[in-house]
C-alpha cells in the first residue's frame, strides 16, 4: 500500500493549509473530518440564532467544505446526517409537513441530525457559531422561512413548486442551480458576530478545529494495526467516494459487500482481511481528492495523476504550454527559431532540475471505475524525480517539429516548435468521431510512452501517416490549412519520435550513449534518403500548380490529389504527376522557373535504381514535403519583408529630398 503512504506523507506536507481558502489552489485541501459538498442554499444568522437573510448560492460558489462522519461521507442509501451542513430532509423541521415519510417508527432524519449537533454543542469544543445553528434549527420552521424569503415557491396546493411554470415572469435563481427535486437542496449556514470575524463558517479554521477535537473525543474504538502505515489508529471500514469529481459514487476501498465475494469464502469480515486507520484514510483520499482537482487529468472518468515534493512539469501539456505558459501577448518576444526554442526548452528543464531534494521522487497514478461502485488503480509507479524529467524532455526533445496552436484572446493562429497536445495526436490518427473508449485507450498508451521514456507504438504512426495521405484529397481551400496544420504537423511529429527512438536504440547497441535528433523542420538539402527526396518533388508539384492560382484557391492540386497513389507507387505516379505540370510550369517559368530546375536538382540527387522503383514509401516523405513546403513559406515571408523595406527605405529617401529642399 505504498501509493496510501505516499498520499498520506503528501497530506502531512501540505497539513499547514488544510481548510484554508486563502491560497491559489482551485480545490482547498480538506481537514481531517471534512469533506467538499456542492451547496445551493446559503442561510444567514445572527449570534442568537435568529435568521438575517436567506439566498441561493451561485454555481461558481457552491463548493463548501463541511464536517462529516465517516458514515455520512460514505453514505449511499439510509438516513445518515452530516454534523452540520446537510440537504433540507435533515436541516429542516418542518420538511415532514411537505413530505410525508413512508415509515413512522424509527427517527426522522431531522431527529438525527439535531441530535448529533446537539452532542457537538454540548460538548467541551461547542463553538458560537455552531450553538447559533442549533438554536435556529430548533426553535424555526426553515422552509416556510424560505417560502417567506422567496427563495423556494409553491403551487396553489402548497406543494413545493420543482418547476417554474409562470413565463411571463423572470425564473428565480433557486431553479438554475438545482433541476428537480428542489427539496433536496443543500443547505449551509452564515453566522454574522459583527465582531469583524468571517461569517463564512466553512471557512472559520475555528469552527474546524472544534468539531475534529470533538470528533476525536466521542469516536471510543479500540486502536488496531493500521496496515498502511503500521501504527495503532482507530480502524474504519467506511471511506470516501467522491473522489474524481462531486457526486462520483466509486470508490477505492470498500469492505461493505456482505452479500458479494469481496472477502467472503477466506475471511468472515473486512476487518479480518484489512485494517486502515481513520486517520490514515481521511488523509489518504482528502490528498487524492486535492491533488486530482489541481493537477490531475479527467478523461471521461479516466484520471491521469502525476504528483511529487518538488515542483514538476506536466505530463499532457504541449511544448508551448510548457515553455511559455504564461501566453506572452507580442510575437517579438516569442522564440522563433529552432534554436531558440531548443534553448528555451532547456532552461525550462533546468528549472525543473534546480534546488530539488536528493531524495525527491515523483508518483505516477491512473485511475477509473469499471463499475458505479468500484474505482480501481489501474497503474501506479514511483520513480526518481530526475529520471522523470529526462523522461520529459526526452519527449519534447524526440518529437520536435514546427505546430501551430490558436490564440484565443488575438483570434490568430502562431507557431511553435515542439509537441503538439497528446488529444490533437490522437484526433489526427482516428479524428473526432473516436468513441470515449477509445480515446481512453490511446491516451493512456501515450501517457505510458511519456512517463517510461519509450517509443510510440507503430500503429498509432501508421494510423497517423495513412489518415494525413488519404485525406489530401480533401485538402482545398481553407480545408488545406486545417490539414496542414491539424494533420500533417502532428503526423511529422510523430515520424521524428519513431526516428529519434530508432537512432537511440541503435546507437545503445553500438555503446553510443547519445540523444540525437535525426530529422528538424530546416530542410535538408544534402538528404539522399529515397522518401525524403521524393516528399521534396511532391512539395515542389504542389508549390508549381498552387502559384498559378488566381481567384480559385478551392482548387485541389494534382499532388494532393494523388497523395495516396504517390505514397504507394511513387514512380509511376510522378510520370503521371509531371505530365500534368506541364502548363502549370509554362505559366510559372516566365518568371524564371526556379521551381523547374529544383525538380532537376532534386531528381539528380536520387540512385537511379531507388528513382525507378515502385516500393512503397515510408513516414520520411511526409518529412520532406513538409520541409519543402516550409522553405517554400519562409522564402514568400522574406520576400515581403524585402519588398516592405525597399518601401520605406523609398519613402524615407523622398522624404530626405523634400527636406533638402525645403
Amino acid at each position: 500500500m505504498s501509493w496510501i503512504e505516499e498520499l498520506v506523507k503528501t497530506y502531512d506536507d501540505n497539513e499547514k493549509i488544510a481548510g484554508s481558502f486563502d491560497i491559489d489552489d482551485k480545490y482547498v485541501l480538506p481537514p481531517i473530518g471534512h469533506m467538499m459538498q456542492n451547496a445551493q442554499i446559503e442561510i444567514t444568522l445572527d449570534g442568537q440564532g435568529n435568521l438575517r437573510r436567506a439566498g441561493v448560492v451561485p454555481k461558481e460558489e457552491k463548493e463548501t467544505l463541511i464536517p462529516c462522519t465517516p458514515a455520512s461521507a460514505s453514505r449511499t442509501l439510509g438516513a445518515v446526517p452530516h454534523p452540520l451542513y446537510d440537504n433540507l430532509q435533515y436541516v429542516a423541521r418542518d420538511y415532514e409537513l411537505f413530505v410525508k415519510r413512508n415509515v413512522s417508527n424509527d427517527k426522522s432524519p431531522y431527529m438525527m441530525y439535531k441530535e448529533l449537533l446537539k452532542s457537538w454543542v454540548t460538548s467541551s469544543f461547542s463553538n458560537i457559531k455552531v450553538r447559533a445553528v442549533y438554536t435556529y434549527i430548533s426553535q424555526h420552521n426553515m422552509i416556510h422561512d424560505l417560502i417567506d424569503k422567496k427563495i423556494i415557491y409553491t403551487n396553489d396546493d402548497g406543494t413545493i413548486m420543482d418547476k417554474w411554470i409562470k413565463k411571463n415572469i423572470v425564473k428565480p435563481p433557486i431553479f438554475d442551480v438545482i433541476p428537480g427535486n428542489i427539496l433536496k437542496s443543500f443547505v449551509r449556514f452564515r453566522v454574522d458576530l459583527c465582531n469583524g470575524t468571517n461569517p463564512d463558517m466553512w471557512k472559520d479554521r475555528e469552527v474546524q478545529q472544534s468539531y475534529i477535537h470533538f470528533f476525536q473525543e466521542h469516536l471510543e474504538v479500540k486502536k488496531t494495526i493500521c496496515y498502511a502505515t503500521g501504527k495503532m489508529l482507530t480502524p474504519t471500514d467506511k471511506h470516501y467516494k467522491a473522489i474524481r469529481y462531486a457526486g462520483d459514487g466509486a470508490k477505492l476501498i470498500s469492505s461493505n459487500d456482505t452479500s458479494g465475494f469481496t472477502f467472503r469464502g477466506r475471511f468472515d469480515s473486512g476487518n479480518q482481511c484489512v485494517t486502515i486507520g481513520y486517520e490514515t484514510s481521511q488523509k489518504a483520499m482528502n490528498a487524492l481528492k486535492w491533488l486530482i482537482r489541481n493537477q490531475g487529468k479527467n478523461y471521461y472518468g479516466r484520471i491521469f495523476l502525476v504528483w511529487g515534493t518538488e515542483k514538476i512539469p506536466d505530463v499532457f501539456s504541449d511544448t508551448e504550454y510548457l515553455t511559455w505558459p504564461e501566453r506572452k501577448k507580442y510575437d517579438s518576444i516569442r522564440p522563433k527559431t529552432m534554436k531558440e526554442w531548443a534553448n528555451i526548452l532547456t532552461r525550462t528543464i533546468e528549472g525543473y532540475r534546480h534546488n530539488k531534494s536528493k531524495k525527491s521522487k515523483v508518483n505516477i497514478m491512473i485511475m477509473d471505475a469499471a463499475t458505479p461502485g468500484r474505482l480501481s488503480i489501474c497503474y501506479y509507479q514511483e520513480m526518481d524525480h530526475e529520471q522523470f524529467i529526462d523522461r520529459i524532455e526526452r519527449w519534447h526533445v524526440a518529437g520536435q517539429w514546427r505546430q501551430h496552436s490558436f490564440d484565443n484572446e488575438r483570434q490568430q493562429s502562431l507557431s511553435y516548435l515542439g509537441v503538439p497536445l497528446p488529444k490533437h495526436i490522437i484526433k489526427a490518427c482516428y479524428g473526432d468521431s473516436i468513441s470515449e473508449n477509445k480515446e481512453k485507450m490511446e491516451l493512456e498508451r501515450i501517457f505510458y510512452c511519456i512517463v517510461q521514456g519509450k517509443a510510440l507504438s507503430r500503429d498509432i504512426i501508421t494510423s497517423a501517416i495513412n489518415r494525413v495521405i488519404k485525406r489530401a484529397i480533401k485538402a482545398v481551400g481553407k480545408e488545406w490549412y486545417q490539414w496542414y496544420q491539424q494533420l500533417l504537423e502532428p503526423t511529422c511529429s510523430l515520424i521524428c519520435n519513431q526516428l529519434y527512438y530508432e537512432k537511440l536504440r541503435k546507437n545503445v547497441m553500438k555503446n553510443k550513449f547519445r540523444n540525437e535528433e535525426v530529422y528538424t523542420v530546416a530542410l535538408d538539402v544534402n538528404n539522399t534518403n529515397r522518401s525524403y527526396l521524393y516528399g521534396r518533388l511532391l512539395a515542389v508539384a504542389d508549390k508549381i500548380e498552387r502559384s498559378t492560382f488566381l481567384t480559385n484557391t478551392d482548387r485541389l492540386t494534382n499532388a494532393m490529389k494523388y497523395m495516396n497513389a504517390f505514397a504507394e507507387r511513387p514512380f509511376k505516379t510522378w510520370q503521371m504527376i509531371q505530365l500534368k505540370l506541364i502548363p502549370y510550369q509554362a505559366k510559372i517559368n516566365k518568371y524564371g522557373g526556379k521551381e523547374t530546375h529544383l525538380i532537376h536538382e532534386i531528381g539528380s540527387m536520387f540512385n537511379l535504381n531507388e528513382f525507378s522503383s515502385n516500393d512503397p514509401l515510408d513516414g520520411k516523405f511526409l518529412l520532406g514535403y513538409y520541409c519543402q513546403s516550409y522553405e517554400f513559406e519562409k522564402q514568400i515571408e522574406e520576400a515581403k519583408r524585402l519588398k516592405i523595406a525597399k518601401e520605406v527605405e523609398k519613402i524615407q529617401i523622398n522624404k530626405s529630398k523634400e527636406d533638402n529642399l525645403l
